[in-house]
């Protein structure tokens, strides 16, 4: 192999995408607009893993706030309460709903006010990559 091959094959090594969190698609992304200066947003969507193995995301972020969280709404001992976990995980050709009242995306202190027909970026990174979702703001109710 000559030494432009080589040089060829290295940098279409570098130039090639990101894996997009192979085997991930995400629907009825969404996120609920809140009242001005609110300091937390929630996201939803429906993640399907068409993988044969558990397809585990481990962390989001998104240029639009400071933080992005994985919290559930949990009952013990006759009370609601937030946790916030370390992961998601998809099953194997399986759902995972993230909704209102029960798991959701805690989108922390906001770049802006965000309104209705705005558009919000959320990064979702796994083992395999990273994948980009583009999520609208709807009104809540």
């Amino acid at each position: 192999m000559t030494k432009v091959h080589v040089f060829c094959a290295v940098l279409a090594w570098f130039t090639l995408p990101v894996h997009a969190c192979e085997g991930l698609e995400v629907s009825g992304a969404r996120v609920m607009e809140s009242p001005p200066g609110a300091s937390v947003l929630a996201g939803f969507a429906t993640l399907r893993n068409g993988g044969d193995v558990p397809l585990i995301i481990r962390r989001a972020d998104s240029p639009d706030f400071s933080a992005v969280e994985f919290h559930s709404l949990v009952q013990r001992d006759g009370l609601v309460r937030m946790t916030v976990d370390d992961s998601l995980t998809v099953p194997p050709h399986g759902l995972l709903v993230i909704k209102s009242g029960e798991r959701h995306l805690m989108l922390l202190k906001p770049a802006r006010n965000f309104h209705e027909g705005d558009w919000i970026t959320v990064r979702l990174f796994c083992s395999s990559g990273m994948l980009e979702v583009k999520m609208p703001v709807e009104k809540g109710g």
